[in-house]
């Protein structure tokens, strides 16, 4: 029987696994995604770990939970104010750096419906260019 001391190590490098891995992956992953990496490497990992490990790195601020549209959740590392595009074909996400007035379009959107505006994401959907060069 593991003692809690025991369960605390296995934990910690379990969390630095998932960081790991989630880190290596560009494509602001789904849990799914970290979980299938992680498994290429780590087999002994639950799915349930990597989920879990994710939905607390999140609560933590440590990276930032994306509810898209029409898709999973997906992770993202980026933690600043941005925006992204979602591939409406495969799924594909990217961020989107541009400028944008959160404030006045808060501004704009307040009291519509009788809703309490509590915060702004800006969520563009197309084809990337693997799925346009595909049609």
């Amino acid at each position: 029987m593991a003692t809690k001391e025991t369960n605390q190590k296995r934990n910690t490098l379990q969390k630095r696994i998932v960081h790991d891995v989630f880190c290596s992956l560009h494509n602001h992953p789904s849990a799914g995604m970290v979980y299938e990496a992680v498994q290429e490497k780590f087999p002994g990992i639950s799915r349930a770990t990597v989920y879990r490990l994710l939905a607390e790195a999140a609560e933590e601020g440590k990276i930032q939970r994306l509810k898209l549209v029409d898709a999973n959740d997906r992770y993202d590392i980026t933690l600043g104010t941005h925006h992204h595009v979602v591939c409406r074909s495969c799924g594909a996400v990217a961020d989107v750096n541009l400028e944008v007035d959160h404030e006045r379009l808060t501004d704009k959107a307040e009291g519509h419906e009788g809703f309490l505006i509590e915060d702004c994401h800006l969520e563009f959907v197309g084809l990337c260019e693997s799925c346009r060069n595909q049609i």
